[in-house]
């Protein structure tokens, strides 16, 4: 089989429930050597609102309370933001390597498929980063995936790289979604889930909940590939 990530062939056992459903066997997964530089999230030991590890009750999600005491997002991540995360990120995302979408996606459609929601809602990339890069992460992943997305946001604002940031420049950013006038109608009463690639702090999805929750959907949690 052929790994998603490094490309390289590796050898691998087929399960019995491929065998008596061939169609299940996927065309590329990671190879155990790039397997070990990921971490899934442990959900025991972590911060059960967001997923950052070694708290139980992170400042990030307390300022989010205090903050925004009608949005509860109760996120969720797949993987640990590590250094294997981190390459990954920067080789999919910043240097475009767009063949990377489908690394994780298998893994990615199981996490979803255990959500409860109306509408999946990925978040936006302006016009003109969208123009830099080609591609949105996130819609990509989710194609790879065949996970069915509505694109019911845009990005009005051009904002900086997250990494160009600080964490007080992050939580002071303003407003930079909205919600498109042709879908504003459908949002009423609705279970959405939001989804990124990286959760860091929470603006970018706080910002696209407060967005939403305008328009009285019935609830609006998040996820994201990684915490």
């Amino acid at each position: 089989m052929e790994c998603s990530w490094c490309q390289i062939f590796f050898p691998r056992e087929i399960t019995i429930i491929e065998l008596l459903a061939p169609w299940r066997i996927p065309e590329k997964e990671l190879c155990p050597q790039c397997a070990q530089r990921f971490t899934v999230i442990d959900w025991q030991s972590c911060c059960p609102t967001c997923g950052k590890k070694d708290t139980i009750s992170c400042r990030d999600c307390l300022f989010w309370a205090k903050t925004c005491p009608m949005i509860h997002l109760q996120h969720r991540a797949l993987f640990a933001y590590n250094q294997g995360m981190k390459a990954w990120i920067h080789e999919y995302k910043l240097m475009g390597n767009y063949q990377l979408r489908e690394t994780f996606a298998a893994a990615i459609r199981q996490k979803i498929n255990n959500f409860e929601y109306d509408c999946l809602i990925p978040i936006p990339l302006s016009a003109e980063r969208y123009q830099q890069r080609g591609f949105n992460q996130v819609t990509a992943v989710l194609d790879a995936a065949g996970v069915k997305s509505q694109e019911w946001l845009d990005k009005v604002v051009d904002t900086a790289p997250q990494a160009q940031r600080s964490r007080k420049q992050r939580l002071e950013e303003t407003q930079p979604f909205a919600v498109k006038p042709d879908v504003a109608c459908e949002i009423k009463g609705k279970k959405l889930l939001l989804i990124d690639d990286v959760y860091t702090t929470g603006r970018t999805l706080y910002h696209a909940a407060e967005a939403l929750q305008t328009f009285a959907p019935q609830s609006i949690r998040s996820f994201s590939f990684a915490r």
